[in-house]
This record gives C-alpha cells, structure tokens and sequence, in this order.
C-alpha cells in the first residue's frame, strides 16, 4: 500500500527563502566593497612633487695623459755599446741617451774624405791643364783649351759630388748617438748595452708631465652632451682632493669599433702626479633649479612608452611622461607632472583606477 506523501511545511519554505535573501545580499556587499575600495585597496606610499635644482652630472673614468710625449727608436740597425739613463730620470733637449755601434759608419766616413781628397788632386791637375793651354794661346788648337775646361768643370762637380758625400756620411754617424727630443722624464726603458736593435724596435719612452690632462672615453649616446669648458670634478687614485678642471678637447668623431668618444680634462691647477694614473672624472653636463624629478622605480612601461602613476581621489591614474634620460636614479621630468601630484612610488601590481589606501607617512620632496 503507497506511502502518502508528506508536503513541505510554511516554517521550512520561510527558512530557505529567507537563506536565498541573506546570500544575495553578501555577494552584493562583497562587490561594492571590492570595487569601492572602502576595504582591501592596496596602501602605497606617495611623493608629493615639488620642483627643486637638479645637477646632471656624467661620472666617467680615464687615465692621466700627456701631449708631449716621445717614443725613442734607432734610425739604424747596430749593436748598443752604452745606455746613459734609467726609467724616472729626468732628461732635457739634447741629453744623451744611448750609443750605437758606430764602426762601420766611421769607416765610412774615412772612405768619403780620402775620396773627396783624390777628388780636389783631380780638380787642381785639371785647372793646372786648363791655365796651360790658355797660356799657349794660338799654339794650341782651340779645342784643346775646351776641352781642358770642360775636364775642369767635371772635377769641380766630382768635388761637389764627394763633400755632399761626406756631410751625409757625418750626419748618418750622428744616428748612431740617440739624444731626448724633448723635456721629460724616461717612463720605460726597454733595452740593454749588447743589445742588437733595428728601426723598429723602441727602446725607451719619454714624456713631460709639466701638462698633464686626462683622457676619457664617452659612449656615443652622450656625444651631443659633452662641450668645451664644461666644469669637471676630478679624484686621482690614491689622492684624498679632489682637482677641478674643465673639458678642453672633444674628438670629432667617434670611434667605429668602440662607440666612444675621445674626451680631454684640463686640471685647473697642474697635480704633481704620474702619468696614466687611473682618474674618476664628473662632468657637470647641466643644472637646473626648479623641475620636477621622479625615481626610476616610480616607472611603469605601457609598451607606447614610460608613464607614472599618481594617487587621485582615492584611485590610481597612469600619467605618460616625457623625460631626460639620464645614467641616474632620479630623473628630470619634461611633461606629464604638476606640482602637487601624489606620486605612487612602487607601482608593482597597480592598476589604472584602482582604489588605493594612503601610508601616513608620505613624503614630500624639495
């Protein structure tokens, strides 16, 4: 015999109609609180924006340099028989600083004065033949006395001949004796008495510290920065002060395999110091006193270019942003902030209108 059926009582379908309200109205809830972001917005931390000075600095290194320097090679293949300086000796114009072997060029010398010697008996016995046949007059045919005179002009030219000869084989042994060009200081020395050098082999190398500058190279996408007379800051290794200076030389090209820029720093006041001494350099390349500057980590990357976020009525607002790219951690800003712009500094996970929370402890920047 079937069961009758038992209907649902008024009191349950109350409860689960009543349940169904209460479920409905905390996902209303949930939403306007999610999206009103009165609970569970992010807290970021700010900066006020104020515009204040900024100093564009390019920090470089190069070395110590000099533009009077000499490298000393032998004009001729010889043994060294004497070395007359040590590296860190001073020398001066015209001090010596090696003998070669000069033997056989000393014979050679011999050999081109007893040669001129024979030559000048040639050009007396020749004008002795010539004044002959002049003073037999019609004697003589006429063509013996032009004949005489044209052997007498020949000696005459053979005599040229042999004194040029000698004054080269003279100046060719002055090779063999290697003096300073210049004022300096011997900053290597690279050969020994016995040694057998060729003309190209350098032997020492001579330099005048008295104009010391420093040489640095700058990448080419700095290039269009860097002026003569920008002041620089310059700390030589091993020195506690700090040298002033300014840019007195910038290359007019730039070179193809590295991408640098040659770059000269005269000192203000000349160091007592060693040439290629490692040097930091900090070229003043701008200053400005009232813009705006934001920390690189502030940056968001919208794939069309940078933008920044700024806190505004509660919300995040993305703002595109021009600057001046600058090798620093905070940079100069060119469009796109006001004064007064509430600056979110760590971006990460920010989203543009997203409610935010403030950090009590904003910061605001001279």
């Amino acid at each position: 015999m079937p069961k009758p059926s038992l209907a649902p009582s008024p009191w349950r379908k109350k409860r689960v109609v009543v349940f169904a309200i209460a479920i409905a109205a905390l996902a209303l809830i949930l939403t306007w609180w999610e999206f009103s972001g009165v609970s569970g917005a992010p807290t970021v931390a700010v900066e006020i924006l104020a515009p204040g000075p900024v100093t564009r600095i390019l920090a470089v290194s190069g070395r110590t340099a000099t533009d009077i320097s000499s490298d000393i090679v032998p004009s001729v293949t010889a043994r060294v028989m004497s070395v007359h300086v040590n590296e860190g000796d001073v020398v001066t114009t015209g001090d010596l600083l090696l003998v070669q072997d000069d033997t056989k060029q000393k014979n050679n010398v011999r050999q081109a004065m007893a040669a001129l010697d024979a030559g000048i008996l040639s050009q007396q016995s020749a004008l002795e033949d010539r004044d002959r046949a002049i003073a037999l007059g019609t004697r003589v045919a006429k063509v013996v006395v032009s004949d005489a005179e044209q052997a007498l002009a020949l000696a005459a030219s053979e005599v040229e001949r042999l004194n040029a000869a000698l004054d080269q084989a003279n100046i060719d042994l002055r090779d063999y004796r290697l003096t300073a060009p210049i004022n300096g200081a011997v900053l290597s020395r690279s050969v020994e008495v016995g040694d057998l050098v060729t003309p190209s082999y350098v032997l020492m190398r001579l330099a005048n510290a008295d104009d010391l500058h420093v040489e640095v190279q700058i990448d080419k996408i700095y290039a269009n920065e860097i002026h003569v007379g920008q002041r620089s800051q310059l700390q030589l290794a091993g020195h506690d002060e700090i040298e002033t200076g300014a840019v007195s030389f910038v290359a007019s090209e730039v070179d193809e395999l590295t991408g640098s820029l040659r770059v000269k720093l005269s000192f203000d006041t000349q160091p007592k110091t060693q040439i290629g001494l490692t040097t930091v350099a900090n070229i003043l390349i701008d200053e400005a006193s009232d813009v705006l500057t934001v920390p690189r980590s502030a940056f968001v990357n919208t794939g069309a270019g940078s933008a920044v976020f700024v806190l505004r009525n509660g919300q995040a607002s993305l703002r595109p942003i021009t600057y001046i790219d600058w090798p620093a951690d905070r940079v100069q800003i060119t469009s796109g902030l006001s004064r007064g712009d509430m600056l979110v500094l760590s971006p990460e996970g920010v989203k543009d209108g997203q409610a935010l929370t403030l950090q009590d402890d904003m910061t605001e920047r001279d």
